[in-house]
Order: structure tokens, then C-alpha cells, then sequence
């Protein structure tokens, strides 16, 4: 890498990773194509457990940040033991995190739900749907740890082979899984969450595999698993504000709303509400009130136009 000129090195390590990343931003879009499919309290359902979902990847993302500028840090050094410590560190943290991740999440996702819907067939769909997702929250810790040290060492094409094989795999077991063919069962939108970390599981297999059949700059070590005050200290205080900026943009406007995005067509009736666009959804309370009063307006607009001479 020192010895290679600026632009072709940086197209190098660029391309491929904006490859895999455009493929793997395919998890919520294949998701959400399949599970509008079963019905629409399954997309609301799928819409409103999001959030927490990119919370989850977004802490693991950024601590992740953490864990690559230390090991490019330490090895730009020439410190190798330094460097095999950060990255153990690193990986303990992160399944550490996933762990902690799981257990809140689950624990805290019915009463979640019913800060923005009262429909208890949604709250069941998303109770369901996440129990399973973030089950699967220390392995994509885990998986966001080996992308980050595989990118810091520039092992960028089998960081892009891992995330492709783990999108693909995906892709593949949605319909599969959701929808029950040939000798699977149907699960539906329990079906989704198990395909995604399905997903998830194939591409940390294949960072572990690349990991343990090639020879590797820096090593993961048991002898690096003891307190480490300062280093540790360095992994947060660079990875806490990355988890910051990327939280961010998820934070839900005064605690109470929500962005949803569905193509859901709402009927009651002969009036119908097309969501063609993003809504904030307040309380299910308020928002079948707001939908009463636009049918009872449209209502009031269709007799004004038969009234009329």
C-alpha cells in the first residue's frame, strides 16, 4: 500500500466496498418487497421495528469505527502487539454489545410498539418479527467488527465477497422462507427476519473462514484478553461519537412519532387514502381520528357536488 500511487489505491479499496454496500442496503428493500406482500399491518409492523434496527447497526457501525482507526493506527505503527490487542478488544466489546442489544430490545419492544399503534395484530407482527431479528444481534456485532478490521488492514475484496455471499444468501430465503417454497414451511414475517440473519450468519462464516485459512496481519489473541484501561478508553472515545452521528438521524421527533414508509392502500368504506408519501404517525388513537375527519370531509364534499344544480 505505500509503495502504489494515490488514485488507483483509492479506487481499489473504494470500489469494491461501494459495491457491497449497495448490495447489502438490498436487506431492508428486499424485506420490505416481500413482506407488503403478506398484508399491510405486516409492512406497518416491519416499518415501525426499523428504527430499532438501525439503532442496533448503527452502534455497531460506529464502534466499529473505533476498532478500524485504532488497528490502522497501531499497525501503521509497526506496533503489531498493539494492534492484535485492539482488535480482540474490539471483537470482545462488540459481542458484548450485541448481547446487551438482544436482551433490551426484545424485553422492550412490545411496550415500544405501543407508543405509536394500539392494532394488537401489528404489535403481535412486530413483536414477532424483531424477537427473531435481534436475536441475531451479537452476530451482526460480530460481523461489523471483522468488516471493520478487514477494511483496516485493506482486505477490501473479501470484505466485499462476505457481504455479497450474505445479501445474496438473503435475497435468496426471503420468498423462501415467507412464503413456504417447495420444502419449507411458511413463516411469513417471521420468515424475513430468519432470512435476514441467516444473511447475516453466512457472511460473518466467510470473514471467519478467510480469517482462519490465510495469513493474517493482525491476530485475534487470548493472551490480549486482560484490562486495558486507555486502549479501551481510545476505542469508545472515537467509537461513541461515530455511534452518535449515525444515531442521529434516527432519533424519533419528541419521543412520540414515527416516519413510516409503506405504499399501504388504507379502505373503510368507499373512501380511500393513498399514503403516497412519508406520514408521521402519532398515537393509533389520533391517527384513525385524523383519518375519520378526511372521510367525513370527503364525504361532505361529495353531497355539496350532488346538491349542486
Amino acid at each position: 500500500m505505500k509503495e502504489r500511487p494515490i488514485f488507483p489505491l483509492l479506487v481499489s479499496m473504494a470500489l469494491p466496498m461501494v459495491l457491497s454496500m449497495t448490495v447489502n442496503a438490498l436487506y431492508n428493500i428486499v424485506d420490505s418487497f416481500f413482506v407488503a406482500q403478506i398484508s399491510e399491518q405486516a409492512m406497518t409492523a416491519l416499518s415501525l421495528v426499523y428504527p430499532v434496527q438501525n439503532m442496533i447497526n448503527a452502534i455497531a457501525i460506529g464502534f466499529g469505527v473505533g476498532i478500524n482507526a485504532l488497528i490502522a493506527l497501531y499497525s501503521g505503527a509497526g506496533d503489531r502487539c498493539r494492534a492484535d490487542t485492539a482488535a480482540t478488544h474490539g471483537l470482545v466489546f462488540s459481542i458484548l454489545h450485541g448481547l446487551i442489544a438482544a436482551v433490551v430490545c426484545i424485553a422492550m419492544m412490545p411496550g415500544f410498539l405501543r407508543l405509536f399503534t394500539g392494532d394488537e395484530a401489528v404489535i403481535a407482527l412486530g413483536v414477532r418479527y424483531s424477537s427473531i431479528a435481534f436475536f441475531f444481534s451479537p452476530v451482526i456485532m460480530a460481523e461489523l467488527c471483522f468488516e471493520k478490521l478487514f477494511q483496516a488492514v485493506g482486505r477490501m475484496n473479501e470484505t466485499m465477497a462476505a457481504l455479497l455471499c450474505g445479501s445474496i444468501t438473503n435475497i435468496i430465503l426471503d420468498p423462501v422462507l415467507i412464503f413456504g417454497l417447495g420444502p419449507f414451511p411458511m413463516l411469513g414475517i417471521s420468515g424475513a427476519a430468519l432470512a435476514t440473519g441467516i444473511g447475516q450468519c453466512v457472511t460473518l462464516s466467510v470473514y471467519l473462514i478467510i480469517y482462519c485459512t490465510h495469513r493474517f496481519p493482525v491476530r485475534l489473541r487470548l493472551s490480549c484478553i486482560k484490562p486495558d484501561w486507555r486502549l479501551d478508553a481510545r476505542l469508545y472515545s472515537i467509537g461513541v461519537p461515530a455511534i452518535l452521528n449515525l444515531a442521529h438521524r434516527l432519533q424519533l421527533p419528541d419521543g412520540r412519532r414515527i416516519q413510516v414508509h409503506h405504499r399501504a392502500v388504507c379502505r373503510q368504506g368507499n373512501v380511500s387514502v393513498h399514503p403516497s408519501q412519508s406520514r408521521l404517525f402519532h398515537r393509533d388513537r389520533n391517527h384513525h381520528l385524523l383519518l375519520q375527519q378526511i372521510r367525513h370531509r370527503l364525504a361532505q364534499c361529495q353531497d355539496e357536488t350532488v346538491e349542486e344544480p
